[in-house]
């Protein structure tokens, strides 16, 4: 499923400023289907962070940021986030 650029930028912005002081090392967003057959914007978030953890507050939170965002670019699919450090990463590709 096409995932525009628009969107793509839209999502990075709000990820890299709601999890700041995290550094975000990379985003990916496909579309996808959840278990009930709607379309979903699943997006993997790779960082770093103090301690290797996120903070719960703000990774809650991104959802509800998101929102605003992508409903501007008439955007309906909901935001499914996975968040992984580098190393899980490599581990999820074996």
């Amino acid at each position: 499923m096409f995932v525009g650029n628009e969107i793509r930028d839209a999502i990075e912005e709000v990820v890299r400023k709601e999890l700041h002081p995290a550094e975000v090392v990379s985003i990916d967003v496909k579309g996808d289907f959840d278990h009930d057959g709607d379309e979903i914007l699943r997006i993997t978030v790779v960082f770093e962070a103090e301690g290797g953890r996120l903070n719960t507050s703000k990774v809650l939170g991104l959802p509800r940021h998101l929102r605003e965002p992508l409903a501007k670019l008439q955007e309906k699919r909901f935001p499914i986030l996975t968040y992984m450090k580098p190393d899980e990463l490599d581990g999820a590709a074996a």
